[in-house]
Order: structure tokens, then C-alpha cells, then sequence
């Protein structure tokens, strides 16, 4: 029974990266360069969107991030702040939305504001109840987007309760599909109807062979050798699906902010970004849904 109630989703693989500091003159990863990111910060950078991370907390002095945090919670370990000694919360968080000020490195919506919830602990694991209270305060926050890099295996009904409670508010949720591979469903929440479910490919266009399959995949974007923030005011390389869904969060970020913080629904956002899309290289899953979803999304506008 202990092991339905435990969800976790480390990368794929981490690498440390060393001879790169904050006040470096700013650098672009891979992804930034490829999908011509800076070419989309002419019709916004996620001006006035809040985002809930529900991961591993946040280094809160990182200072590529600090100015763009806002308050958050921490459900792992009552009466602290949701400072993150393990790093995935505070990479997913640089990803989504490091700042634009000429050093160091730049999120794909670099002023949209983050709302670190840590409900895993330092291993990258937590409890069903300890998310479910983050969806639930992200909600009564009233913020634009949950997204959420962390899976398991088995569905639970508490869960799934509470991302319905944010699809009634019309709170769009993000969640990484998992890493065990092709031959591998789906992990949970990524699989439930509501959330927008992504995958991973490389800087090649290729599917990643880590990323999950299954008919409720959504989208595949960048997620191998992914490089963002890390605790410490360092960097680090990380590959994953959990590197890949902040970067669709990001796209999310820059379209709802052009959009003048119109409210979108989950379709909205779908039908949008279908448009845009186009196919993996890899001919084996090229045009395959439960591989490629619909495709490698494209930011908009």
C-alpha cells in the first residue's frame, strides 16, 4: 500500500557543470538557440503569469531565479521554507523561468514568476498527500499553471480529485510522461485526462529512448542534456521528461502572456500548439500518437 502513495520522477541522468557562474555573460542552452526562443521575447516573456512548481522546492537565492520567485510552501518539512537541497525543482524552475538580465543563464519565459511548492523531499520523493495539498494551494492562490515533473506507476483517486478541482478553475496542469522507457505506460499524473502530457526528445529531433509511451501523450520538446539552474547559484546538465515539461510550460507562459492573460482552456492550448508542430526525425515513431504524441510543439506566436 506504502508504495501507491509515493510518486517520484529524478532525471533521467545529471551532470554537474563546472567553470559557469551567475555572473558569466548570459548563455543560451541548446534548446534556447534551436527554437529561436529570443525571436519570441519580442511579443512577450511571460509577463504576468504565476506558476506553481510542485517538485523539490527551489533554491531561493539561485540569482538567475530570485528575482522572478514568489511566495511558496513547503509540505515536507513544516514551518520551513521551500528551500531545495536536491536540485530537479530548482533546474525545472530555470527552465521555465530564469531571468533575462544579461548574465548567467535564461529561462524560455524569463518574467514569468514562480511559486516553489516542495512536496518532495531531498531524494525526490514524496507522498500522494503532500501533492495533493500543493495542487490544492496552488488553486487557492489562484495561479495560471501547475506543473508537475514527478510520477508513478498507480493511479490515486485524492489525486486525481485535486487536478480535477484545478481544471474547474480553469488552471492548466503540465506533467512529465517518465523515464522508463518506449516499452513503459504512462506514469501517473501524466496520465489522467486533464494534464498536458509531454515527452522528450534530443538536440537531433529524435525521441529520446527514456521517455514513456502511451495514447495520452501530448506533446514531445528538449529534455536531453538540458542545462538550467542548480542549488548552490551553480549550473548542471540534466535529461529527462522533467527537463522537457518546463520547457512546454515556458511556451504556455510566453502564449497566455501574448494573449494579454486571457483566460485559455486546456483545448485552447492544444488546438494552438497542433498547429505548430512538427514530426520527430526518428521514422520508427514519426506520426505514431502513443510516441509522439502530436508532435514536437513549437512556441507561439
Amino acid at each position: 500500500m506504502k508504495q501507491k502513495n509515493k510518486y517520484s520522477l529524478l532525471p533521467y541522468e545529471i551532470e554537474p557543470v563546472y567553470g559557469l557562474s551567475p555572473s558569466d555573460a548570459q548563455f543560451y542552452g541548446w534548446e534556447i538557440e534551436k527554437f529561436n526562443i529570443p525571436e519570441h521575447w519580442k511579443f512577450s516573456q511571460g509577463e504576468g503569469i504565476v506558476i506553481a512548481v510542485i517538485d523539490t522546492g527551489c533554491d531561493l537565492y539561485h540569482d538567475d531565479l530570485k528575482n522572478n520567485l514568489i511566495e511558496g510552501i513547503n509540505f515536507v518539512e513544516k514551518n520551513k521554507d521551500p528551500m531545495d537541497r536536491c536540485g530537479h525543482g530548482t533546474h525545472v524552475a530555470g527552465t521555465i523561468a530564469a531571468e533575462n538580465n544579461g548574465l548567467g543563464m535564461v529561462g524560455i519565459a524569463p518574467k514569468a514568476k514562480i511559486m516553489p511548492i516542495k512536496a518532495l523531499d531531498d531524494r525526490g520523493s514524496g507522498t500522494n498527500q503532500d501533492i495533493t495539498k500543493g495542487i490544492y494551494w496552488a488553486i487557492d492562490k489562484k495561479v495560471d499553471f501547475i506543473t508537475m515533473s514527478l510520477g508513478s506507476p498507480v493511479p490515486n483517486r485524492e489525486l486525481e480529485t485535486a487536478i480535477e478541482a484545478a481544471r474547474q478553475k480553469n488552471i492548466i496542469v503540465f506533467c512529465a510522461a517518465g523515464n522508463s522507457g518506449e516499452n513503459v505506460d504512462i506514469m501517473y499524473p501524466a496520465k489522467y485526462d486533464y494534464p498536458i502530457s509531454i515527452g522528450a526528445i534530443d538536440q537531433n529531433l529524435n525521441r529520446t529512448d527514456f521517455t514513456c509511451s502511451g495514447d495520452e501523450l501530448d506533446f514531445l520538446a528538449p529534455g536531453h542534456d538540458i542545462l538550467s539552474c542548480y542549488p548552490g547559484n551553480t549550473y548542471a546538465k540534466m535529461s529527462g521528461t522533467s527537463m522537457s515539461n518546463p520547457f512546454v510550460v515556458g511556451c504556455a507562459a510566453l502564449t497566455k502572456s501574448y494573449y494579454s492573460n486571457k483566460i485559455l482552456s486546456k483545448d485552447d492550448y492544444v488546438n494552438i500548439y497542433r498547429e505548430k508542430t512538427i514530426s520527430l526525425v526518428n521514422k520508427k515513431y514519426k506520426g505514431i500518437r502513443k510516441y509522439e504524441g502530436y508532435g514536437i510543439i513549437q512556441p507561439v506566436p
